[in-house]
């Protein structure tokens, strides 16, 4: 009886000294995982700083050969200007030339001299502009080609920033949370796609801000300083140019305020959706000088938060895309209460697009993917319609019962 006593406490010893070492080598490979996420993370943020390096650099030679291109452009106009007059005083003086040597015994020796050497003169400037020219389209082509080339690599670069940013949140914030769910691959696929849509809005927020105000203000630094030059040219011009930037300010603090009012945090009315929603149509008519009508069928009822919210961001959303890329006079919008949906539909009579090409390669309109993801995570369905100079019309729908 105590032999095996003994044998029971040698086996309940021998058993925890293995969970001891058991634990003690989870602790350690956990030590060692550490430290190699943690290498890792720091790779991967200093790999966003090196790319981030290439964008801004690249970016900025983009704005430099972009101003090239216009004084270019405008030299070219001026040299062709110059070569059409001076083929017209060209022709002339071979036409009087013609004129001397029919009529020789008309003219001194000296006059025909002048004439030989004012024909020659204009024939030597004509040959000059147009060598000057073909110089100046060659340059011109070349930028074009440069300007295209880089503005590829500037593209590249923001994609590659937005994913590389995507993968530093998902290892920060998303691995953890990710790593302890063990539940179905739905949750941890939501999981994801809730990280991926905090990186899109990001990226749709530094792509508002750069395509509006940092372009804007690249601009107001350039115009200051032709008005500097122009100080010490002609200063009654510089009176011109400083109202033309009190102009561009406005628009561009115009600009920031319809970035500021998009990101607004939504306060639902205590009205209800729909409340809300007119009185963000009335804030969106005047920073956007468009037509906005809402029409309601059905009777309004008390939606979950969370799908109050999403009605809300699709309806931002849809007319935003509107304001950018349509040119529509105006818009529609449409909701139905259904007993188990809300249907909406938002029309516009603008320039319409391939939606087909759209939906396969976003690039600006990357907003519309936005709406068409939104309504998928709370599966719901989705249809947009287009056509050139008729303009779109898309269609949602989300389930309220579930």
């Amino acid at each position: 009886m105590e032999v095996g006593k003994i044998d029971k406490m040698s086996n309940q010893v021998k058993s925890d000294v293995l969970n001891q070492l058991s634990k003690e080598q989870r602790r350690s490979s956990m030590d060692r995982l550490n430290d190699v996420f943690e290498s890792t993370l720091k790779a991967v943020e200093d790999g966003k700083e090196e790319i981030f390096n290439i964008y801004e650099t690249t970016r900025t030679e983009v704005q430099r050969l972009q101003q090239e291109l216009t004084f270019l452009s405008s030299e070219i106009k001026e040299t062709i200007k110059k070569v059409d007059n001076q083929y017209k005083l060209e022709k002339r003086m071979r036409q009087k030339l013609m004129e001397v040597n029919k009529n020789f015994e008309r003219y001194t020796e000296r006059a025909m001299l002048d004439i030989y050497t004012e024909a020659k003169d204009a024939q030597v400037e004509l040959q000059l502009l147009q060598a000057k020219e073909l110089q100046l389209r060659s340059r011109r082509d070349e930028i074009e080609r440069s300007l295209k080339n880089l503005e590829g690599t500037v593209q590249r670069a923001d994609n590659l920033m937005n994913q590389v940013g995507l993968a530093i949140r998902l290892l920060k914030e998303g691995i953890t949370e990710i790593s302890a769910i063990h539940s179905s691959d739905k949750m941890k696929d939501t999981a994801f796609k809730i990280i991926k849509a905090q990186e899109e809005e990001r990226r749709r927020i530094a792509r508002e801000v750069h395509d509006g105000p940092a372009q804007s203000l690249a601009n107001i630094v350039l115009r200051l300083e032709i008005a500097e030059k122009l100080l010490e040219i002609d200063y009654k011009k510089v009176k011109d140019e400083l109202n033309d930037l009190k102009s561009l300010v406005r628009e561009n603090l115009q600009d920031i305020r319809r970035i500021i009012f998009d990101l607004r945090p939504v306060r639902i009315d205590n009205k209800g959706i729909i409340e809300t929603i007119k009185n963000y149509i009335h804030n969106y008519e005047k920073n956007y000088g468009i037509r906005c009508s809402l029409m309601i069928e059905g009777t309004e009822i008390n939606l979950n938060p969370s799908i109050e919210l999403a009605l809300f961001r699709l309806v931002q959303e849809g007319v935003t895309n509107v304001a950018k890329h349509a040119e529509s006079p105006r818009c529609e919008i449409f909701l139905q209460f259904q007993d188990d949906w809300i249907m909406g539909k938002i029309i516009d009579y603008g320039k319409g697009f391939d939606t087909q090409a759209v939906l396969d390669y976003p690039g600006e309109h990357y907003g519309l993917i936005g709406v068409k993801e939104r309504v998928e995570m709370y599966s719901g369905k989705f249809s947009i319609t287009s056509q050139y100079g008729k303009g779109t019309v898309f269609e949602f729908g989300i389930p309220y019962s579930e």
